[in-house]
């Protein structure tokens, strides 16, 4: 099976220069986890997910030297202005912009597999020659395929 016969064909991506607070309202908007991210002529520049999010809002690594520092990293909270400047952080900021894994639409499936377990990701952008992103498959649509196929065999 080919990519291109799985993938989904209408992607939501985001701009590098939206801000955080319009990818979350995007990921509530189209109840979606992550998103290609795209520069001015569309092209992929990156990929950005709830994780890259949570991982920002987190503190830096203490180091635990007690239980009462033990308490005190569990219980944090985040100002109001700390969260104000979050939301407006660029989306570029934030995304991963290295080693974004990609497949063509005339790829087989099975190397869609061998990307999604090797880097333990959720979704693999489908690109063009020009890195425009055509489509997006994901460890739950090849999930579903193959349930699919065993409960119809």
């Amino acid at each position: 099976m080919l990519v291109e016969q799985l993938m989904l064909n209408h992607v939501v991506t985001i701009t590098e220069t939206d801000s955080l607070k319009a990818f979350i309202k995007l990921m509530i908007d189209h109840k979606i986890g992550g998103a290609p991210v795209v520069n001015f002529a569309h092209q992929l520049v990156g990929y950005i997910s709830d994780g890259d999010v949570l991982r920002k809002m987190m503190p830096k690594q203490k180091t635990i030297y007690d239980i009462y520092s033990l308490i005190e990293a569990i219980d944090v909270e985040i100002s109001q202005d700390k969260l104000k400047d979050l939301l407006d952080l660029q989306v570029n900021g934030v995304m991963k912009k290295r080693n974004v894994q990609t497949v063509r639409r005339e790829q087989d499936i099975d190397a869609v597999l061998r990307i999604l377990s090797h880097h333990h990701i959720k979704q693999i952008p489908v690109v063009d020659d020009e890195r425009h992103v055509v489509g997006l498959v994901s460890r739950s649509q090849i999930i579903r395929h193959i349930g699919d196929q065993l409960i119809h065999q």
